[in-house]
């Protein structure tokens, strides 16, 4: 009943000519109609107009860190982007985020990041830090289980926010037992990381200090990006050097001359 009064209301409002030949035109004679309907259109509008956080749903990679291995090390981290460093210390605790802070604090680590159980398509997702999303998991997250990361950029605004899903399928608990884990994640949708088609294609050596080779003569050109997409350096030739950018991974694209198709692969600057 509320909503029929609301809608009598609205063409109260407008004011309604006589209808046209097919008893459907409607002619607005009033400016306080006119204004009215403009209203009624932004309201309709706005929830398209709101700016969004950006979803990574694109492949899914492995991320590990055996017990013991040397987390300050880029092979043993998920550099997700220029500022977020996922690892682990080997003295256990949660994760941390090695690009901002050294060791885990509770309640804070990873800096940068917060958490929720689901999936990036859920609509109602409720995010913490990481000792807390979880309940009562404390510093263990749930195993096998689908969970949401967040990365904030450091504000409160939603439009800078990256969601990415994310399943832990390993780890080590207790303190001082090598701090291990393994999870698996989205990826940036943009970024596609490898085709079943192309896997006899790579680059060595993997990590690498400086140049880095394909490892056939189909390719004939490379580009490099970091893990946000940007492009970095690229070439005419089968090599590149890394020398110049910063220890990490990064996305190399390897155009075959055999298909004309590109085919991307991960390498760790060291």
């Amino acid at each position: 009943m509320q909503r029929a009064e609301e809608i009598a209301f609205f063409f109260s409002k407008i004011g309604v000519s006589n209808r046209g030949k097919n008893g459907i035109g409607v002619r607005i004679v009033s400016l306080e109609g006119k204004i009215t309907v403009m209203k009624y259109i932004l309201l309709l509008l706005t929830p398209l107009m709101c700016f969004s956080q950006t979803v990574w749903d694109g492949a899914t990679i492995t991320i590990s860190k055996p017990n013991n291995a040397d987390y300050t090390s880029a092979q043993h981290q998920d550099r997700i982007t220029d500022d977020v460093w996922l690892t682990r210390t080997n003295s256990g605790g949660a994760l941390i985020n090695y690009s901002q802070e050294s060791s885990y604090v509770q309640g804070t680590s990873p800096v940068g990041t917060l958490w929720a159980l689901g999936s990036t398509s859920d609509t109602n997702l409720s995010f913490d830090n990481f000792r807390d999303f979880y309940g009562t998991g404390g510093n263990k997250p749930p195993l096998n289980t689908q969970v949401v990361l967040k990365l904030t950029k450091g504000t409160t605004t939603e439009s800078d926010d990256i969601h990415i899903d994310v399943t832990f399928t390993s780890w080590q608990s207790g303190r001082s037992n090598g701090g291990g884990f393994i999870y698996t994640r989205s990826t940036n949708p943009n970024l596609s990381i490898e085709g079943a088609q192309d896997k006899d294609i790579f680059v060595y050596p993997n990590p690498t200090s400086g140049v880095v080779q394909a490892n056939q003569d189909i390719i004939t050109k490379i580009h490099v990006y970091d893990l946000t997409g940007k492009q970095l350096m690229k070439t005419n030739t089968s090599s590149v050097d890394l020398g110049s950018v910063n220890n990490g991974m990064y996305l190399i694209r390897l155009y075959r001359t055999d298909n004309k198709e590109w085919v991307t692969r991960r390498v760790v600057k060291q």
